[in-house]
Parts: structure tokens; sequence; C-alpha cells
């Protein structure tokens, strides 16, 4: 069975998956993953179709979950980059799926799980991504954390999301310092001469 090719069918748009390396990854349902991949349709919509047609839709989410763990344990075992970014989204798509489909008790027990290994990519996003992606990155992880912090009242999820603030403000400050040295000096007498 073809994991990758079967993940990229589920969600087309997340084209990070390509770069991931899925020789370790034995998702759930491999039955319904093969059926769908077969059928030739493309998309999460199409996939919980399938699945509440054969399996139920909580299937959906199980399959979303696994990629999740499986994603986040390649990030903490094998220090992969390549899952970084791959790992945010999937994490947000879960979201997304569990609220929509009724299971946000769900997404808070997985929101309280998780949360904790997004803020611990934000050094490696400002490190190996751009000025504006890093920081989108970093003030959605900080909105997360923020998220985590108000349900889940628990000192953890206050201590990371003062960190994930901190990074935040480290990278922008940072950013600001970088843009003005990148700024052109201007001469008091005029505009530079060509």
């Amino acid at each position: 069975m073809d994991v990758k090719k079967i993940m990229l069918a589920i969600l087309p748009e997340l084209e990070e998956l390509e770069d991931v390396n899925f020789r370790q990854f034995s998702p759930p349902y491999p039955n319904l993953l093969k059926a769908f991949l077969e059928s030739g349709e493309i998309g999460l919509s199409a996939f919980q179709k399938l699945a509440e047609e054969t399996v139920g839709k909580e299937a959906v989410g199980q399959v979303l979950l696994s990629l999740l763990q499986y994603l986040l344990i390649r990030y903490r075992r094998f220090n992969e980059y390549s899952v970084v970014k791959p790992a945010i989204k999937v994490f947000l798509t879960l979201k997304g799926w569990l609220k929509e489909n009724g299971f946000e008790e769900d997404w808070d027990r997985v929101l309280g799980s998780f949360i904790g290994y997004l803020v611990s990519m934000l050094p490696l996003i400002e490190e190996r991504e751009n000025r504006e992606t890093a920081l989108a990155y970093a003030k959605l992880i900080e909105d997360l954390t923020k998220e985590a912090s108000e349900k889940l009242n628990d000192e953890y999820y206050d201590e990371l999301l003062t960190r994930s603030k901190n990074l935040v403000m480290n990278m922008q400050a940072t950013f600001e310092v970088t843009n003005a040295q990148e700024q052109p000096e201007r001469s008091s007498s005029g505009p530079p001469r060509p």
C-alpha cells in the first residue's frame, strides 16, 4: 500500500507531505484507505463520504490523528524538519474536522496533548523559513497556545503561552532590526545619485 500516495489523495493541498518519509507509518483502516485510493477520488470530503458509507465518519478523525502522531514522532525522534509544516497543517485540519463534526471534546484533548510539540518547533521555523512565513507560523502557534491556556486552565499551558509569546516577540524584534539594517542609508542632502 502506497501510504504517501493515499495521504496526498486525502489531503492534496498538503504538498509538503511529498517530502515526508512514510515507510514506518501504519495508519488505521488500511482497507478503507486502499479503497479510497482505488476510487480515484481526491480530498478530505470525498474520503469522509467513503468512510461514512463503510466504517463511520469517526475513521476520518482517527486517520488524521494517526497522521499527526506519526509526523510528531518523526519530528521528535529523528529531528526531521520536513515534517514540521505538514504537522502544523494536519493539526489545523484535524481541529477543523473535529469541530465541524461534533467532536469538540476530542479537539480539547488533541490540543492539550500536542500543543507543546508545536511550541517546540518555533525556533526551527525561525531558523529555516523566511521572515514572513516564520512569523505567520509563530503567530498561529501562539494563538493555538492561547486557546489551550484559556480552555485547559493549567500552569503548563500558561508556561507554553509565555514561551510562545516570548518567541514571537523576539522574532519580531529580530526581523525589525534586520529590516532596519537592510534599508538603504539616505543622505540628508537629497536622494541617492544613480
